[in-house]
């Protein structure tokens, strides 16, 4: 689904998506990653615990192309 939305995917078999880890943006503009999806095939890497930052950086992001 990623691919097909234009997201660029790493290339060494872990199919992690490739994204700004400032603002969790993808190389689509405008579209964002959170959670699990993070990690590509490695879904051991993200947990709630610790994804939880990725909708403040998500929000402080969308807040700053408002605020332009």
């Amino acid at each position: 689904w990623l691919q097909q939305c234009g997201v660029q995917l790493s290339d060494d078999g872990l199919k992690k998506p490739l994204y700004n880890p400032e603002t969790m943006e993808t190389n689509v503009q405008g579209l964002f990653l959170a959670g699990v999806v993070c990690g590509g095939l490695e879904t051991h890497k993200w947990f709630i615990e610790n994804s939880r930052v990725h909708a403040d950086l998500i929000i402080a992001a969308i807040s700053s192309h408002h605020s332009d």
